[in-house]
């Protein structure tokens, strides 16, 4: 018993930094959600659930929500089968693999706003390089405005982002691909297994709890992601990449709405819990994986 009081005590100084860090904003966010908050002021008039209202009944939060769900499931699909194609590939011993497996990191390291303000540039509509050499390459006959369109901005975004996430999935996938033992290939082979038998029935049973892991990280990261997308298109054209963080900044930031801005972040809040719940109960893979060879 005293051992485990004092396994209690060695937890402590993390436990009251998460209390500070998280507990606190949570706290204080979803208070704020239930006060209508003048500018300027602390504290305001008790208004209940009208804030959440208010934002039920406005389109351009719908809006918002349909954008963060298609922002966050087409990063998810790029996040997910690059960085396993990736890891695969640096799983070999090939000429040159440590090399590259340093490099792949480059674009995790890499703060959002050098991406957002390189991306910028090189994909201006007239004097960008990426539309100068694709007009060149005859891919194109006219030059695209990337973050300027409504058809564009949105995939323009998500490859963005993706190629920013890449690193992370890959090693993750890459560790989980060095703990499969080199005999299960082995003894595939002797018994007349291919290429895709040995991926189907070893190495994805085997990583695809890593997969699965990874699949939610992406996407509760995703869905909370404002600074790529604030710093390159601000949610423009129009709403087209209006997501709901970018909403909650504008609420509070623009128009001053500090209660419906909370709101929408305990809306998001209790969303991803819901989402993490059905994910882990229901669709990730069960602790026993079989293994076919």
């Amino acid at each position: 018993m005293r051992r485990k009081i004092i396994g209690y005590f060695f937890i402590l100084p993390i436990l009251l930094l998460i209390l500070l860090i998280f507990l606190y904003p949570l706290i204080s966010t979803v208070k704020y959600s239930l006060y209508d908050i003048p500018f300027g002021a602390k504290e305001g008039p008790f208004v209940g659930l009208q804030n959440y209202q208010v934002i039920f009944g406005d389109p351009v939060f719908w809006q918002g929500f349909r954008n963060s769900i298609v922002w966050a499931l087409g990063n998810l699909a790029l996040q997910l089968s690059v960085p396993f194609g990736i890891a695969i590939v640096l799983n070999h011993r090939l000429k040159g693999v440590d090399l590259f497996r340093a490099i792949v990191l480059i674009p995790w390291i890499v703060p959002a706003v050098v991406v957002a303000i390189c991306a910028r540039w090189l994909l201006l509509p007239t004097i960008g390089p990426v539309n100068y050499y694709l007009l060149k390459t005859g891919i194109i006959t006219q030059r695209l405005n990337f973050f300027g369109s409504v058809n564009l901005a949105m995939p323009t975004l998500i490859s963005l982002n993706s190629w920013k996430f890449f690193p992370f999935g890959t090693l993750l996938i890459l560790a989980a691909l060095q703990t499969i033992p080199v005999e299960l290939y082995e003894a595939a082979r002797v018994d007349g297994a291919n290429s895709w038998q040995c991926f189907t029935m070893i190495t994805f049973p085997l990583v695809g709890r890593m997969v699965w892991f990874i699949g939610f990280l992406a996407f509760v990261w995703n869905f909370n992601i404002f600074d790529l997308i604030w710093l390159t298109t601000q949610g423009g054209p129009g709403n087209t990449t209006q997501t709901l963080p970018v909403l909650i900044y504008r609420r509070a930031f623009k128009t001053f709405r500090i209660g419906e801005a909370s709101s929408v972040a305990v809306i998001i809040m209790i969303f991803l819990v819901v989402v993490g719940l059905v994910y882990f109960k229901i669709l990730a893979p069960g602790k026993e994986e079989r293994v076919i060879v």
